[in-house]
């Protein structure tokens, strides 16, 4: 047999990296809004320049300067992405987290009307081994529980910047949500894509229960009250369970692609929808489980991926990876 003298480059891409001419532009992938009660705007994204990802957030005064999000310099700048992110006591302080597995405060510097143009990181710790995926507050201020596709959960002190308990291979996969029990400061529950949905208290190091093993991957969850939750798969089923009786699960909706996120106003039983597709859905689910879709709209050009409920209870803004936030009317019950 001849001998192959053919020398083969190590990197056969090299030369386009050298004279890379993508260019400098970048687009906003928005993930999340959030609005503060005093009508602040957050808004954290993910950013594609050139082929690299990184990701911004920013801050409005109101929903009508959120809507130039893409039109404005982003106030902050992060080097990788953000799947969510929130509000602390107030609307000075933010924590963001990051696809580097990174959780960050940032505050503004001085108590100007135009004070996000002068932005400080206070803190961030890196130890989620993966992206964090989802954040909910244990008690406002003070402590915060992430859950992150390395399958851990871990709950911190923000005040010291401590992981005060990590509840390490919490899931056996990707743990894509998380929601803290109303009334409650230590117990919490996670939606995996290991097909089960646990429930946790903070004085026990393992789960308290499971409370439920779906037929296919947990995509989000949301409590309803103390004892009710909705929770969203990768089939596109939205489903009800009640965790006193865990064996009678009960199937709400059947969507056309897989439930990303779900948000319940507090304020009255509507959940807003947003799934893999352009769609945004809403329901109402009312003490009977009698659920029905009252809102549906495809304004968006791209996926749906964050929701936030106006002041104004029938009323809410969205966000997707076309880069544009969405405001809804309710129809008048």
């Amino acid at each position: 047999m001849d001998q192959c003298n053919k020398i083969v480059p190590p990197h056969l891409n090299a030369e386009v990296y050298r004279t890379d001419t993508t260019g400098t532009s970048s687009f906003a992938y928005l993930e999340y809004i959030r609005i503060h009660a005093d009508g602040t705007v957050f808004i954290g994204c993910s950013e594609l320049t050139g082929r690299y990802w990184t990701g911004a957030a920013s801050l409005f005064k109101n929903v009508g300067e959120a809507k130039n999000v893409n039109e404005t310099n982003k106030d902050l700048w992060l080097t990788s992405g953000t799947a969510d992110g929130c509000f602390m006591e107030n609307s000075d302080k933010v924590i963001i987290c990051e696809d580097n597995g990174s959780m960050s405060i940032f505050s503004k510097k001085n108590q100007e009307d135009n004070a996000w143009s002068i932005r400080v990181k206070e803190m961030s710790v890196a130890e989620h081994d993966d992206s964090i995926m989802a954040i909910d507050c244990l008690e406002p201020g003070f402590e915060y529980v992430t859950v992150g596709a390395d399958g851990n959960a871990k709950i911190w002190d923000v005040k010291e910047m401590t992981c005060v308990r990590n509840y390490k291979a919490a899931h056996s996969k990707q743990i894509y949500g998380v929601s803290v029990r109303p009334k409650s400061t230590t117990t919490f529950a996670t939606a995996s894509m290991d097909e089960y949905m646990s429930l946790w208290d903070e004085n026990i190091d393992k789960a308290v229960l499971d409370i439920t093993k779906n037929d296919c991957s947990i995509r989000c969850l949301q409590w309803v009250d103390e004892n009710k939750l909705l929770f969203g798969d990768e089939a596109g089923m939205l489903y009800s369970v009640d965790i006193r009786y865990v064996d009678s699960t009960l199937k709400l909706f059947e969507f056309p692609a897989a439930v990303h996120k779900i948000f319940l106003n507090p304020e009255n039983d509507k959940v807003a929808v947003c799934c893999d597709n352009t769609t945004l859905t809403v329901c109402n689910i009312p003490v009977d489980d009698k659920a029905k879709i009252i809102y549906r709209n495809n304004s968006h050009t791209n996926l749906v991926r964050g929701v936030a409920w106006d002041i104004n209870e029938r009323k809410l803004h969205s966000v997707g990876w076309d880069g544009t936030v969405k405001s809804h009317n309710l129809p008048s019950d």
